[in-house]
């Protein structure tokens, strides 16, 4: 570069001094080239500002869609929940049902078997009730969880269809069927639902020998109401050994039920009682340890569990 020279020279305006300064060129092509890269430098910072402030701008809007789409999610799974509780408390009282109208007996040929493809594990299920999937903060673990909640609906969806089938089947069975359903055992004897002995075998309290237990007992207070489970005729009232004081209904198409250790009877040999009629009271009588009701079901004869004759 040549040692070329520029003289300024400064003329103030009331004053006859001129000052003058001798600037090299290679000074002012220094000065240029600084103001140049400050000028770049100043350019690259705005550009790069205004670029981060719109990243920032739709991060901001992601995360609000994120956040929204997870509480859609729960609001669904909460949704969910309920729906599949509530199918799964259908389920349960439709085999209720057909196991006291004997709709799963293959002599009857109306067996059809349980609602799900094995009942001896419960359906699949993506979550259990109340429990919360682990999503990251990015739509695409939001948008997974939603793959997965319609994945649930549609098994709802599916097990929907097949209990509204098994409803009808039972509504058609119902309505050929009005005097089997008014005398078949659907309720409880007592309001009581505390059980002191199960069916099954027991250890005899009195014996301490293994013993079948041919109905349950009942908790209740002493001269509590006792109610028919279903229509029927009393066929037996009186003292009946270790029963006590014991009444038998005949309910027709083979079911009895027997009531034992009752402290009164409100009924008569030879009378019609209609479901949920007073038949007697809660008692202590014959060989009973404590003041309780025992409640048998009996279908041909044969002791059946009378949990299973109790819808509620």
């Amino acid at each position: 570069m040549s040692n070329k020279t520029y003289t300024v020279m400064i003329v103030p305006e009331r004053s006859s001094q001129v000052r003058r300064f001798i600037i090299p060129q290679k000074r002012l092509v220094q000065f240029a080239l600084g103001v140049l890269a400050v000028v770049g430098v100043s350019l690259f910072m705005a550009v790069h500002y205004f670029y981060m402030v719109d990243q920032a701008s739709e991060n901001r809007t992601l995360k609000n869609e994120n956040v929204i789409l997870k509480a859609q999610v729960r609001r669904v799974q909460d949704e969910i929940a309920r729906i599949d509780g509530t199918l799964q408390r259908i389920d349960q009282f439709a085999a209720k049902v057909r196991s006291i109208t004997q709709l799963n007996d293959p002599e009857r040929n109306l067996a059809i078997g349980p609602l799900s493809a094995d009942a001896s594990k419960p359906p699949e299920v993506l979550y259990a009730p109340g429990e919360r999937i682990d999503y990251e903060d990015e739509i695409l673990d939001s948008k997974l969880a939603l793959r997965l909640v319609d994945s649930k609906l549609d098994q709802i969806e599916s097990e929907s269809l097949t209990q509204a089938s098994s409803m009808r089947e039972l509504h058609e069975y119902f309505a050929d069927n009005d005097a089997f359903l008014a005398t078949t055992p659907s309720i409880r004897p007592t309001r009581s639902k505390l059980l002191t002995s199960t069916f099954g075998v027991r250890t005899d309290p009195y014996t301490n020998h293994r013993v079948m237990h041919k109905g349950v007992d009942i908790a209740a207070d002493h001269g509590a109401d006792v109610a028919a489970p279903a229509d029927g005729l009393v066929i037996f009232v009186g003292n009946r050994g270790g029963y006590g004081k014991a009444i038998v209904i005949d309910h027709g198409y083979g079911i009895q039920t027997h009531y034992g250790h009752l402290s009164a009877a409100k009924v008569e040999i030879g009378q019609k009682v209609l479901r949920g009629q007073v038949i007697g009271g809660v008692g202590n009588t014959g060989r009973s340890t404590g003041t309780h009701l025992h409640y048998e079901v009996r279908y041909n004869g044969i002791p059946q569990n009378p949990e299973k004759y109790i819808l509620d």
